[in-house]
Order: C-alpha cells, then sequence, then structure tokens
C-alpha cells in the first residue's frame, strides 16, 4: 500500500494578515513630523514659590543687618513682614577649626600639653629616626660567642657558691648577724597594733639593750687599743714576772667585772601570766640586735628572768670575730 502526503490548505487569518501588512517606512515618517513639531520649554516660575540658599564657604560670614521693629507695628505684623529675629545658622565645621579645638588657647593647660607632646619648645628634639620603630627587646642584650659558654657557667656557679656560702655563715653561730637581724618580725607588728599600751614598754626595753650593746662596744674597742685582747691567747690569765721577781697577773678580759656579756632585761614572778608578754618583746628586741635570749626561773620564791647577751665572737683556734657594726634603726620607730 503506498502513502501519499496530503497538503492542508493555508489558515484564512494568516492570509488576511499578510495581505493587511504594516508600512513601517510610512509611519516613520509621520512619527518623525510630529516629534519636530513639538517645542520643550521650562515651566514659568512662580513667584514666591521657591527660598534661594546661600552658604558663605569662608570662615568670617557677613554680619546679619538687625532691623529696627518701630512701636507701632504689632507682633503679628512683624512676623509676616519677616522682621522677626531668626536664629543664626551654625558655623560650617573644618579642619581648620578642629585643629584650633584640640590645640586651645594661648596659655591654656590644653596648649601646654599639645606643645609637650609634639616637644615643639624643647631645642634638643630630635625627629625619630627609622631605626627607632623597629620591633625589638627594650632590655640590653649580650651576645656570648658559644665558646665562651663554659667559662660563663664557671662564673656562675662561682657566684651562687659563695651566695650559699653566705647564707650557711649567717645561719651560724660564729657572731656574725643573722637573717634575722634589722627586720621587723611579722608577728610583732601586728601585735603592737593591736595593742598601743605596749609600745612604751618595747621603747623601755629596747632603750636598755641600745645602751647596753653600745656599752660593750665602747669597751671592746677600748681593750683592743690597749692591747688587752690577744687574738692568738686563750682564756687563761697570764703572769708576767719582772725583773725583781715580782709577778703581775693581768686579769683576764672574761673574767672582769668591767665587761658583762649578759643582762638582766626583765623579771617578773612565776605566778604573773601577764609578763609572758614582755618576755616575748624581750626576745624579740635580741633577734631584732642579733643577741642571745633566753629565760630562767630562779629564787625563792620563784621568779622568771629574761636576758639578753653577746653572741660569742671566738672560734675553736681562738682566734677572735669582729662583733662591731651598726645599731639598727630603733625598733620602736619602726613598728
Amino acid at each position: 500500500m503506498a502513502i501519499h502526503p496530503t497538503v492542508e490548505a493555508p489558515d484564512s487569518a494568516h492570509t488576511a494578515s499578510n495581505a493587511t501588512a504594516i508600512d513601517i517606512e510610512a509611519w516613520t515618517e509621520q512619527a518623525t513630523a510630529a516629534l519636530s513639531s513639538i517645542t520643550i520649554s521650562a515651566a514659568p516660575t512662580i513667584p514666591g514659590a521657591s527660598v534661594t540658599l546661600k552658604v558663605p564657604l569662608d570662615d568670617h560670614p557677613v554680619a546679619r543687618q538687625e532691623r529696627v521693629i518701630g512701636a507701632d507695628v504689632s507682633a503679628t505684623e512683624a512676623v509676616r513682614a519677616g522682621y522677626a529675629r531668626r536664629r543664626e545658622p551654625l558655623r560650617r565645621d573644618s579642619l581648620k577649626r578642629r585643629d584650633a579645638l584640640l590645640k586651645g588657647k594661648e596659655g591654656s593647660r590644653r596648649r601646654q600639653r599639645w606643645e609637650n607632646d609634639r616637644l615643639l619648645n624643647n631645642p634638643y628634639a630630635q625627629p625619630p629616626l627609622p631605626s627607632d620603630w623597629e620591633v625589638r627587646p627594650t632590655y640590653p642584650v649580650h651576645s656570648v660567642p658559644y665558646y665562651l659558654a663554659p667559662l660563663w657557667d664557671a662564673e656562675m656557679a662561682r657566684s651562687v657558691e659563695k651566695r650559699r656560702k653566705g647564707t650557711k655563715s649567717t645561719k651560724s653561730k660564729d657572731g656574725s648577724k643573722d637573717d634575722t637581724t634589722g627586720k621587723v618580725p611579722k608577728e610583732l607588728r601586728e601585735k603592737l597594733k593591736r595593742s598601743r599600751a605596749a609600745k612604751g614598754l618595747l621603747q623601755e626595753l629596747e632603750d636598755e639593750v641600745r645602751k647596753f650593746v653600745e656599752k660593750w662596744e665602747s669597751k671592746e674597742k677600748m681593750m683592743e687599743q690597749e692591747g688587752m685582747v690577744d687574738p692568738d691567747s686563750e682564756d687563761d690569765e697570764i703572769v708576767f714576772v719582772g725583773r725583781n721577781g715580782q709577778m703581775n697577773d693581768m686579769r683576764s678580759p672574761r673574767n672582769s667585772e668591767e665587761i658583762k656579756r649578759e643582762k638582766l632585761l626583765f623579771h617578773s614572778p612565776v605566778d604573773d601570766h601577764g609578763a609572758g608578754f614582755g618576755r616575748w618583746l624581750v626576745h624579740h628586741i635580741g633577734s631584732y640586735y642579733g643577741l642571745r635570749t633566753w629565760s630562767v626561773t630562779v629564787g625563792n620564791p620563784a621568779r622568771r628572768e629574761a636576758y639578753v647577751g653577746i653572741k660569742g665572737t671566738r672560734l675553736r683556734s681562738g682566734h677572735r670575730l669582729s662583733s662591731r657594726y651598726a645599731l639598727p634603726r630603733p625598733l620602736s620607730a619602726m613598728v
């Protein structure tokens, strides 16, 4: 069976549109003629409908003229006529005005601070260098070569050993000052803050201690000048035999009554429980001045006595150590 294509008939509407096609050239000519006949002009200005503003750009605006209102003109008429006093407009902000406000008036504190910040009146002021803006440590940096490191470590070890020996010597009982010498104990300071009446007792006891120490030091110095103290001698008595056979024994400074290494500073009955505070003050005063303190019970009826004494100044070899040192500030003035 053979299939033959059939051709459909064209649409009637499409045929009508092709028949009545728009003439573009004719339409363009008509539009051009219409536009050429149109004229454009500005709209007429209505008087009183617009306001002209004029803002002065300089820093010295023109002074506004004052209008004098007559006595016969009422307030309503003056407002309508434009004679009313209006607020003056604010001046424009500018960098020049801001700088003037930042500097302040001449001679004011603001102006002085502004000049000091910028070093204007300093004749020796120098502008910063580019190296000043570099990021670097503020402390001095010592560059040590690597081959000197063993020497550096040896010096540091020597200084640490010396410091450690010094700490040991202060803790030993060889007559040197302790770590507590010249330092006010914290508990004593707090105790005297609560009881102000005890400060008088502290001052009396301290005066006795200072007199005792000063007297001991002056006698020690005088004996050294007279040659009565021999660093190589022992505590035995020295006997001199003259040409005529007479013996003259030199008294030992240790057995002498003129030099007393201890002093009774405070005593009270054993039953007096309030006297413990006085003995406590004696022990703190002794530690402040680097002295030896102790308490004993003696007598009948029994009583408690608190003593202070000079620490031993003799080594096993017989050499004496100097016990003289400057007295610290009074303890009563430190608390």
